[in-house]
């Protein structure tokens, strides 16, 4: 009897102790812990703005290597940009000759560097800074076909090649296919070392070329020099420039000293002449 009662006794102290702990387990599920509480990313980069700044194939502005990588003039200012200044971060994005203006107007991109008013935009706000950089284009023929100067002053039943969206003086900067093909006899090719190619290959007879990109296509290939008749005046002879999106969060001020800046060191003409383009101050 008396063992029972024990029995009973420990069975009730046991079941106690087990009420007990079953709560302070339950509070304690209950509490914030440590991992439970949410702790800030302290380690994460400080972000800045970034500003978009479209390019399309334009030798040699902006060139597409067989790797996918993107070279140029227009990568190297983008590049200098960004070691001259620390508030805003310039980003390159790629878009096409013939889209860039409906992009430009979506607001896919801030700003494009080297461009020219009078190339279709007079009809989309923006701000324009001067970059003081003078290049253009000249014509090219066969010698062997052209044999003078006088060779490019009548163009009448000589097939011209045109890169597809680029503006030409002497085409009134016109760009349409169609209306193109009622002045001239276009052949429409991609981009400015095609252009030079279709003249070695007789596929055109003429053809205007940016001056900075045919200096250094001789240059890389001497061979061609003495095959091409170039003209000693310039179809159009150009100061391009930036041209800024009024909808861009960067002020056209803060980019214009950005810019001098540039100028003031030599940056900017240190660049230049890698690509044989002169200064216009």
């Amino acid at each position: 009897m008396v063992i029972r009662q024990l029995y009973r006794l420990l069975f009730s102290f046991i079941l106690g102790i087990s009420v007990f702990s079953a709560a302070i387990a339950q509070d304690n599920n209950q509490s914030p812990t440590a991992t439970n509480t949410i702790v800030p990313n302290t380690t994460a980069p400080n972000t800045i703005p970034t500003i978009h700044v479209g390019g399309y194939q334009f030798s040699p502005y902006v060139n597409l290597q067989q790797d996918g990588r993107y070279t140029g003039f227009t990568l190297d200012i983008i590049n200098a940009l960004n070691q001259i200044q620390q508030e805003v971060f310039f980003e390159f994005t790629v878009t096409s000759v013939e889209h860039r203006y409906k992009a430009y107007a979506l607001g896919r991109f801030d700003m494009m560097i080297f461009e020219n008013p009078a190339w279709g935009w007079q009809k989309i706000a923006d701000q324009f800074i001067p970059l003081h950089m003078i290049d253009g284009e000249v014509f090219i023929a066969l010698k062997a076909k052209a044999h003078n100067q006088n060779y490019f002053k009548n163009l009448t039943n000589k097939s011209v090649a045109f890169v597809k969206g680029y503006h030409y003086q002497f085409a009134h900067f016109e760009t349409d296919a169609d209306k193109l093909a009622k002045q001239f006899r276009p052949l429409f090719v991609s981009n400015n070392r095609a252009s030079i190619e279709s003249i070695l290959r007789k596929r055109a007879d003429i053809a205007p070329v940016t001056h900075s990109y045919l200096q250094y296509y001789l240059k890389v290939n001497p061979q061609d020099r003495h095959l091409l008749l170039i003209s000693d005046k310039w179809d159009q002879e150009y100061d391009n420039g930036i041209l800024l999106s009024l909808r861009s969060s960067l002020d056209a001020k803060k980019l214009s000293h950005w810019v001098q800046l540039l100028i003031d060191n030599g940056k900017l003409a240190e660049l230049a002449a890698q690509y044989g383009i002169k200064s216009s101050q």
